[in-house]
This record gives C-alpha cells, structure tokens and sequence, in this order.
C-alpha cells in the first residue's frame, strides 16, 4: 500500500516537474491571433460633373425674321447642344427687352447677359470700331468685312480699350448698304438738300459733305418716317435691313453704290461670364470669334440675292450711277475719312495706322 501510494506521487512530481521544463508556470498561454490583413486603399474616384444649368437672356432689336435673328437662333442652339443643355440662351428678338440705343449699356450694367446691337447708337464710346463704317473703304462682301473686323480685334491691341468693360464674343458686319428714294438720282449733286437718314460716325460726316440733311433715325421707326415722306432718302440699311424690314414696300428706287458696311456687336456681361465653370467658359470662347463667324455664314450675302428679287416683285428699280459721279461721291468718302482720322489723332489713336491695317485686313480677306 505504502508502496503504490509512493508511485502515485513520484508521477505527479515527474508531471509537475515537465510543465515546468516547458515553460508553462502551471499555465497554459493561449497563441496570439493572426493579426488582419489591411484593406486596399479605395480608389480615387472622380467628382461627378456637375449637371448645373445656365441660363442667360439676350437683347437684339433687330427683326425676328431677319439674318440676324436666324444667327443668334442658330448660334444658342450650337451653344445648347454643345453643352449638354447646360447653357441656354433665350434670345428676345425685335427689341422686346429694350431699344436699339440700349442695347450696350443694358449688359455692362447686368440688365441683359447678353446683347446683339450697333456701335453707331452709342456714338463716342467705339471711335476706333467705325473704321469698318468709313465711306467706300472697298468692302465687297459683308464676309470679307466681317473677318477683317474680327481679325483687327484678335490681333491687335486697336479695339480692345473700347470694349474692356465687357467680355466680347463677336465684331462682325452686315451687307453693304444702297440708297434708298422715291427719285432716281442722276448724278451726285441731287443728294443736296435731302433729308437723309444715316448712321452716326462716318456716314454722318459724308452726308453732310455730299450736301444732305443727316438724320438719326432708329430702325424701327424708318418705315413709318419713308411712309410719311419725313425722310427723302434711307441709307446705312443694309439689303438684309431692307429685306427684314420691309422697305422694299416703300423705296422706289435703290443706288446699289456700297456706302458702307455696319459694324455689330456680341457682347456678354463679364460677371455673366465669370459665373461659368471652367468647361463651360471653354464652349462660349469656342462659339466665339471665328467659331461664330462659322455660323454666321453667307446669311448675309445670302440676303442681298433674295431681296433684289423682292425689289423687282414690287417694281423697284436697282441702279448705278455714272463712273463720273460715283467718283465724286468716293472723293466726299475721302474726305469723311480724313476728318475723322483727325478726330481720333485728337483721342491719341493712331488713326493712320488703324486705317492703314483694316485696308490691309480688307486685302487678306478679299475672297470671302
């Protein structure tokens, strides 16, 4: 018995004696666990583009169913298009949001975005942009005006001062202008004494070298001025102005002698245009320019063909006059010329050099 009880406790001595050669203390430590694999770092994913819409109002007071109209409609709708509907542009034809004298100062004030109008009905504010309106230059096309007016602005520092205070998007011109009366004229001296209704600037200045009583007269209210003989003779319209006006119904007689062309603008208010992001600033400037001009086409000279043939239909007569007296209608175009570069010297514009790049523009573009 005492034997056995020996044995018994030899084995618990000899077990005890192991797990402690085992490092155990008499406990067993349970193993760590595997430590967890670190996720993968998600991938950058792009913001999404944003999906907001701009909208902006332009003024245009010229007729709705004219060539200027179908531009502006057919320039919005690229513009649309081209941005996924993010930009659109309500255009308000026939001066539905304002005058043709407001035109200007309703976007550099914020009233309007946008607007389509006349250097000539804000006298004193262009005088370098009317070099395009001198009396017989030799503009042939109003897409040969068109791009040399756009190239002048583009590339020299001419007419940018004129127009800082907005973002420009377009300078370009209309077809060439005829005189319109209800007597044919024989030769230059029968102009003197009428009453002439002319654009500002320039034009002004030949008329009244050439005899005439000038009138400022907006476009709206020349039909109604020729329907009431308040005018003897309208000029400064060009063939689409007379088209889109109607006032083929009233001239009888129309001098197919090219005074001038009219320049335009298209024009948009800097904040308007600040407030685009970036990709959407990068579609106005690529409807802008010559991407404009692009969409302005041969609307234009396009017009001149079609009216001719409204002119006959109601029995007007399309005429020149004798080499003679052109000529002397050229040389008060001259003379319009010469003082109106003295009266831009006078402003420190370099008027001959101005002069002298649009006649070299006009060259370069002479195929248009």
């Amino acid at each position: 018995m005492k034997k056995r009880l020996f044995m018994v406790l030899a084995a618990v001595l000899a077990l005890t004696m192991t797990l402690a050669a085992c490092g155990g203390g008499g406990t067993v430590e349970p193993a760590a666990p595997a430590p967890e694999p670190i996720p993968d770092a998600p991938a950058e994913v792009a913001p999404p583009a944003s999906t907001e819409v701009f909208e902006f109002n332009l003024q245009n007071h010229d007729s709705p169913v004219g060539a200027t109209a179908q531009f502006l409609d057919a320039w919005a709708e690229a513009i649309l298009e081209a941005s996924d509907g993010r930009i659109v542009i309500n255009n308000f034809h026939g001066g539905s949001l304002g005058g043709p004298r407001d035109s200007y100062n309703m976007v550099a004030d914020g009233t309007v975005d946008i607007a389509w109008g006349l250097p000539s009905f804000t006298p004193g504010l262009f005088p370098g942009t009317d070099v395009i309106a001198l009396p017989f230059i030799g503009v042939k096309t109003s897409l040969q005006a068109s791009y040399a007016l756009w190239d002048l602005y583009d590339s020299t520092e001419y007419l940018k001062p004129e127009w800082s205070d907005v973002h420009m998007i377009l300078l370009h011109t209309n077809c060439d202008a005829p005189l319109i009366t209800n007597k044919k004229l024989e030769k230059a001296a029968d102009i003197r004494g009428m009453n002439l209704r002319v654009n500002g600037g320039p034009p002004t200045e030949w008329a009244t070298l050439a005899g005439a009583n000038p009138m400022n007269i907006g476009i709206g209210d020349v039909y109604a001025a020729m329907e009431k003989g308040a005018v003897d003779g309208v000029t400064s319209t060009g063939w689409d102005v007379i088209s889109a006006f109607k006032f083929y119904e009233q001239g009888s007689y129309f001098l197919d002698y090219a005074i001038h062309v009219n320049p335009y603008f298209l024009v948009m208010n800097n904040a308007s245009y600040d407030k685009l992001p970036a990709d959407l600033q990068a579609i106005m400037d690529q409807f802008s320019g010559y991407g404009a001009l692009e969409v302005v086409g041969t609307r234009w000279a396009d017009v001149k063909a079609d009216v001719f043939n409204k002119i006959d239909e109601t029995g007007g007569t399309i005429y020149k006059l004798p080499d003679a007296e052109q000529a002397i209608f050229d040389g008060y175009g001259v003379q319009a010329r010469e003082i109106w570069m003295g009266e831009l010297d006078g402003q420190g514009i370099d008027a001959s050099g101005l002069v002298a790049k649009t006649l070299e523009l006009l060259d370069k573009y002479k195929d248009k």
